[in-house]
């Protein structure tokens, strides 16, 4: 009986064994090889003018600059709307090459991720304050009042060193000039060219703005640590379109 228990278990070990290699070799052959002609660039289509939604379609600054780097690469592009707060941990999963959403380089970003050279120099942050209130200038002024910031925003960062200013995080730019204008807050604080869009869009009478002296925000593109190859791929190319006019030219159509 004995002997039998132990064939058994044998038959059942080799067929194990079978089996494991069989299904190995099933999941060898379905492995996903990298493409190399695809460039997948994570966006957060809620910043305008750098990337927003129009008529079902994506378009804005970014879109159209990585359009035209990825042309100069010869790759076709894929871009992937997500959550801004998701864009950092996405690249570095691997899930996405590159991101393009009007990011800041950071010293704390630069932990995570590979940046480009500034595509955009630097706009000012700005206070912006209901034109019926009284004026909010500086950052004295801030200190003791609500202050809407969109959460993962250079502006959020910069003013969490300020512990007497109350900060209120909201995901996205619509959202914090809705709670400006139904007085959920003292002032919205933010990079002008976030808001430009929206001025032109429904007007800037009932606002008013003041940049904050000593801060700009200039953009760059974050680039996943799996492919570092692609930083001087991207900044060759950044350059001839500095030089060709055809970067100017984006700016000049979108800022």
């Amino acid at each position: 009986m004995m002997l039998n228990k132990n064939i058994v278990l044998a038959t059942i070990l080799a067929s194990a064994i079978i089996a494991g290699m069989s299904l190995n070799k099933y999941f060898k052959q379905r492995t996903i090889k990298p493409d190399n002609t695809l460039l997948i660039v994570g966006t957060n289509a809620e910043f305008p003018p750098f990337e927003y939604i129009e008529n079902d379609t994506l378009i804005g600054l970014d879109i159209d600059l990585l359009q035209e780097v990825a042309k100069r690469m010869g790759k076709r592009i894929e871009f992937r709307d997500m959550p801004f707060s998701t864009l950092i941990s996405q690249l570095q999963m691997g899930g996405i090459h590159l991101i393009a959403a009007g990011l800041t380089p950071t010293k704390e970003r630069a932990e995570h991720v590979l940046f480009s050279e500034n595509y955009v120099q630097g706009e000012p942050l700005v206070i912006v304050t209901l034109a019926t209130k009284t004026p909010l200038k500086t950052i004295e002024d801030l200190k003791t009042k609500d202050v809407i910031v969109n959460d993962g925003f250079t502006a959020a960062s910069y003013l969490s060193s300020f512990p007497e200013i109350s900060l209120k995080r909201l995901p996205t730019v619509a959202d914090a000039f809705l709670a400006l204008t139904s007085q959920r807050g003292d002032a919205f604080v933010t990079a002008y060219n976030t808001i430009k869009p929206f001025f032109d869009q429904y007007g800037s009478e009932k606002f008013m703005t003041t940049p904050i002296e000593g801060t700009l925000e200039p953009a760059a593109l974050a680039i996943s640590k799996k492919h570092p190859e692609l930083v001087e791929q991207i900044n060759v190319i950044l350059k001839e379109m500095e030089e060709d006019g055809s970067l100017e030219a984006f700016k000049r159509k979108w800022l």
